[in-house]
């Protein structure tokens, strides 16, 4: 079963899906924090993150693609020079490993404040399983923050992974409801959804299955007990 994920996810196109073309909103109040962005692609989102917890925050970027690791270490690298002009700023550091596995990453139970996510949970090998990671490295009090798409009405559940396979986050969409429940099951003691923007797909993600439905981009934050 770990080899199929891993090959899932090796297999999961890099470009032009919506994965990365949501917008990154970070809550307030990020100084001092733990930080770990969950699908950290090439880096750029947890630079970002870096320069706003300040030098006793820490911020790592885990992605199941070891090459998205090994490019978002190297924007570090090439950025240093420039992210040295943020007082303060500190580097993240990167590792891969499958959502549904953080242990791979070396995170500990309970051992961080904040999961950022930017829209690329929907694409999870296992939704549900990705969420009892999250819920377990939280710790108490902490949230995790989840910028994504969600379905007024979501597909079946073969032809929504099968579009998650190919970095399809419209057509892998669940339904709010369906998140929030599964995120109880997780451990999760209480979800909060954001505004909601309508979003429609467009370039490789509008596929015929979806014409005519309903997407909403929102952040949802979700506590751990």
């Amino acid at each position: 079963m770990d080899a199929e994920r891993d090959c899932y996810y090796e297999a999961m196109p890099r470009e032009g899906h919506v994965v990365g073309r949501c917008e990154m909103l970070l809550p307030d109040q990020l100084v001092g924090k733990s930080v770990l962005d969950l699908g950290c692609r090439r880096g750029k989102g947890a630079c970002k993150i870096a320069d706003l917890v300040g030098p006793d925050g820490a911020v790592l970027g885990v992605d199941p693609s070891e090459a998205y690791v090994e490019a978002a270490r190297a924007y570090v690298a090439e950025h240093q020079m420039r992210r040295a002009r943020v007082a303060g700023a500190i580097d993240p550091t990167f590792w891969r490993a499958p959502f549904e596995d953080l242990r791979q990453a070396g995170i500990e139970d309970a051992s961080v404040d904040l999961v950022f996510v930017n829209s690329v949970l929907n694409l999870a090998w296992d939704r549900e399983a990705a969420l009892r990671e999250i819920a377990r490295v939280l710790a108490p009090g902490g949230a995790l923050h989840h910028a994504g798409v969600f379905a007024e009405e979501p597909l079946p559940a073969e032809e929504a992974r099968a579009l998650a396979a190919v970095g399809n986050a419209f057509g892998a969409a669940p339904s709010a409801a369906e998140f929030e429940a599964d995120a109880r099951r997780a451990g999760f003691a209480r979800c909060e959804f954001g505004a909601a923007l309508a979003a429609e797909p467009d370039g490789d993600d509008a596929v015929p299955v979806l014409a005519g439905r309903r997407f909403r981009a929102t952040v949802v934050r979700a506590w751990v007990r």
